[in-house]
């Protein structure tokens, strides 16, 4: 079957009739790829964002596995919502701020990290009390609604009383600036969460799953494949190489697409135009759990 008889993105039509170079690298990109899930939580960080300030903002949490998407989710939400400068009042806005969470619960190089990421000029050596007068009042003049902190699970990389601190913190910045908090990490973070009573009452949980073999992941692998500048159809969502893939990928959106991103630039590269079980069984590819059982042997046979 050719390409015009498919359905694909305008992108992936257009580089139809490009070199087979310019196809392949057209797959280094990663394009978003929208699903069920991620729409649902795409509509709720908009309807914080848009909802009126409130002493008690609601907040949450995007939970999941390693590379299942939850970064991708969170900075499609953030670049669709940029800091915006006033030339007339030279003043910036920024109603959305994200951040990663320090790898320890340490609320000084919590607060800076705020800072920078508002350039602002700071002395590395202030005291505490300082810092956080100065972030809530920047916060302030800026308008920030919404506070994204990735790898919010980094609560768990200090001692219990860090992590009890860490939390009134989070609960205080929100409460003082009136400010919605939308936490992104492993699901250990909800365990994190849950030891705070009111905490877990204000974060909503909005897990990611791992992939499974269902219509849901179809799809999603037919959205994949639309993208995919191939001059054949490839029907990755036939029950026989959807399992393959999530076998493969282990189930989670960024092993997945890149496991297809990869078999794609094969297909081009031998002349296939489309990708199969065959292909992709040529492709050596190493699932994540191998990968990780591999890594564990060598750390074992050192040690």
């Amino acid at each position: 079957m050719t390409g015009s008889a498919r359905e694909l993105t305008t992108t992936a039509r257009d580089l139809l009739g490009c070199s087979d170079n310019e196809r392949i690298s057209s797959l280094a990109r990663e394009p978003f790829v929208s699903y069920g899930t991620a729409k649902r939580i795409l509509t709720r960080m908009d309807a914080l964002l848009r909802s009126p300030r409130s002493h008690r903002p609601a907040s949450m949490l995007i939970a999941g596995a390693t590379n299942n998407g939850k970064t991708m989710l969170v900075r499609r939400f953030t670049d669709a919502n940029p800091a915006v400068h006033d030339d007339e009042a030279d003043a910036v806005s920024c109603s959305v701020l994200y951040i990663q969470m320090p790898p320890t619960p340490d609320a000084r190089q919590f607060y800076l990290a705020i800072l920078e990421k508002l350039n602002v000029p700071t002395q590395r050596t202030a005291v505490l009390s300082h810092v956080q007068s100065q972030t809530l009042r920047i916060c302030r003049i800026v308008g920030l609604k919404v506070l994204v902190i990735d790898e919010i699970h980094n609560i768990h990389g200090g001692r219990i009383e860090q992590q009890r601190h860490f939390l009134n913190l989070l609960r205080y910045i929100s409460n003082e600036l009136e400010i919605h908090i939308i936490g992104c990490g492993l699901p250990s973070a909800l365990r994190a969460l849950q030891s705070d009573e009111q905490l877990t009452n204000r974060f909503e949980h909005w897990p990611l799953p791992i992939w499974r073999s269902d219509k849901s992941c179809r799809v999603l692998l037919n959205t994949i494949e639309s993208t995919l500048p191939l001059q054949r159809q490839s029907s990755l969502s036939e029950t026989e190489t959807m399992e393959r893939i999530l076998g493969l990928s282990g189930g989670t959106i960024g092993e997945i697409a890149r496991l297809i991103r990869e078999a794609a630039a094969a297909a081009i590269r031998a002349g296939a135009e489309r990708i199969d079980t065959d292909l992709l069984d040529s492709l050596g590819w190493v699932a994540p759990d191998d990968r990780r059982k591999a890594a564990e042997a060598v750390l074992g046979h050192r040690s």
